[in-house]
Protein backbone atom coordinates (compact mmCIF):
# COMPACT_ATOMS: atom_id res chain seq x y z
CA UNK A 1 0.00 0.00 0.00
CA UNK A 2 1.30 3.44 -0.96
CA UNK A 3 1.94 6.00 1.74
CA UNK A 4 -0.57 8.83 1.66
CA UNK A 5 0.85 12.33 1.34
CA UNK A 6 -0.71 15.73 1.97
CA UNK A 7 -1.51 16.07 -1.74
CA UNK A 8 -2.91 12.57 -2.27
CA UNK A 9 -4.97 12.71 0.94
CA UNK A 10 -6.69 15.87 -0.31
CA UNK A 11 -6.70 15.57 -4.11
CA UNK A 12 -6.66 11.79 -4.67
CA UNK A 13 -4.24 9.40 -6.28
CA UNK A 14 -4.38 10.42 -9.94
CA UNK A 15 -1.14 10.31 -11.94
CA UNK A 16 -1.09 14.11 -12.21
CA UNK A 17 -1.48 14.57 -8.45
CA UNK A 18 1.26 11.99 -7.83
CA UNK A 19 3.61 13.72 -10.27
CA UNK A 20 3.07 17.21 -8.87
CA UNK A 21 3.35 15.80 -5.35
CA UNK A 22 6.73 14.27 -6.19
CA UNK A 23 7.98 17.54 -7.65
CA UNK A 24 6.70 19.54 -4.67
CA UNK A 25 8.30 17.22 -2.14
CA UNK A 26 11.54 17.07 -4.12
CA UNK A 27 11.60 20.69 -5.15
CA UNK A 28 15.07 21.81 -6.01
CA UNK A 29 15.92 18.38 -7.36
CA UNK A 30 16.01 17.56 -11.05
CA UNK A 31 14.16 14.59 -12.48
CA UNK A 32 14.29 12.81 -15.82
CA UNK A 33 11.07 11.43 -17.25
CA UNK A 34 12.09 7.96 -16.07
CA UNK A 35 12.86 9.29 -12.59
CA UNK A 36 9.50 11.03 -12.38
CA UNK A 37 7.65 7.89 -13.44
CA UNK A 38 9.55 5.63 -11.05
CA UNK A 39 9.41 7.88 -7.98
CA UNK A 40 5.81 8.99 -8.51
CA UNK A 41 4.71 5.38 -9.10
CA UNK A 42 3.19 6.09 -12.50
CA UNK A 43 3.90 4.96 -16.04
CA UNK A 44 6.33 6.79 -18.29
CA UNK A 45 3.56 7.16 -20.87
CA UNK A 46 1.51 9.04 -18.23
CA UNK A 47 4.42 11.41 -17.62
CA UNK A 48 4.79 12.02 -21.36
CA UNK A 49 1.05 12.76 -21.66
CA UNK A 50 1.16 15.35 -18.87
CA UNK A 51 4.52 16.93 -19.62
CA UNK A 52 3.61 19.34 -22.42
CA UNK A 53 0.55 20.66 -20.58
CA UNK A 54 2.49 21.21 -17.35
CA UNK A 55 5.31 22.95 -19.23
CA UNK A 56 2.88 25.18 -21.17
CA UNK A 57 1.21 26.15 -17.90
CA UNK A 58 4.70 26.80 -16.48
CA UNK A 59 4.07 24.39 -13.59
CA UNK A 60 7.28 22.52 -14.39
CA UNK A 61 10.37 23.66 -16.25
CA UNK A 62 13.15 21.92 -18.07
CA UNK A 63 16.26 22.70 -16.05
CA UNK A 64 18.91 21.24 -18.35
CA UNK A 65 19.78 18.56 -20.84
CA UNK A 66 22.50 15.96 -20.41
CA UNK A 67 23.04 14.21 -23.73
CA UNK A 68 19.58 13.08 -24.74
CA UNK A 69 18.21 13.20 -21.19
CA UNK A 70 16.13 16.22 -20.22
CA UNK A 71 15.80 17.13 -16.57
CA UNK A 72 12.81 18.88 -15.01
CA UNK A 73 11.80 20.54 -11.76
CA UNK A 74 8.75 22.28 -10.33
CA UNK A 75 8.70 25.96 -11.31
CA UNK A 76 8.99 27.76 -7.98
CA UNK A 77 8.78 31.12 -9.78
CA UNK A 78 5.19 30.44 -10.91
CA UNK A 79 2.69 32.25 -8.65
CA UNK A 80 0.27 29.28 -8.63
CA UNK A 81 3.09 26.93 -7.67
CA UNK A 82 4.18 29.32 -4.90
CA UNK A 83 0.64 29.23 -3.49
CA UNK A 84 0.50 25.44 -3.80
CA UNK A 85 3.83 25.11 -1.97
CA UNK A 86 2.58 27.41 0.80
CA UNK A 87 -0.68 25.43 1.06
CA UNK A 88 1.00 22.01 1.14
CA UNK A 89 3.63 23.18 3.63
CA UNK A 90 0.98 24.68 5.94
CA UNK A 91 -1.10 21.48 5.87
CA UNK A 92 2.02 19.39 6.54
CA UNK A 93 2.91 21.64 9.48
CA UNK A 94 -0.64 21.37 10.84
CA UNK A 95 -0.53 17.56 10.53
CA UNK A 96 2.86 17.47 12.25
CA UNK A 97 1.64 19.69 15.09
CA UNK A 98 -1.41 17.43 15.55
CA UNK A 99 0.79 14.34 15.67
CA UNK A 100 3.10 15.94 18.24
CA UNK A 101 0.10 16.74 20.43
CA UNK A 102 -1.20 13.19 20.03
CA UNK A 103 2.17 11.71 21.01
CA UNK A 104 2.44 14.07 23.99
CA UNK A 105 -0.98 12.91 25.20
CA UNK A 106 0.14 9.28 24.93
CA UNK A 107 3.22 10.03 27.01
CA UNK A 108 1.14 11.82 29.68
CA UNK A 109 -1.23 8.83 29.87
CA UNK A 110 1.67 6.43 30.44
CA UNK A 111 3.13 8.52 33.28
Amino acid sequence: MEEETVMTSIFGNSPQVKLIDLLLIGRGLEYSISDMAEHAGIGRSSVYRMLDKLIKKKIIVQTRKIGRIRLYDINEQNEKVKKLIKFVDSIAKHNTDQEIKRQAMKIKQVH
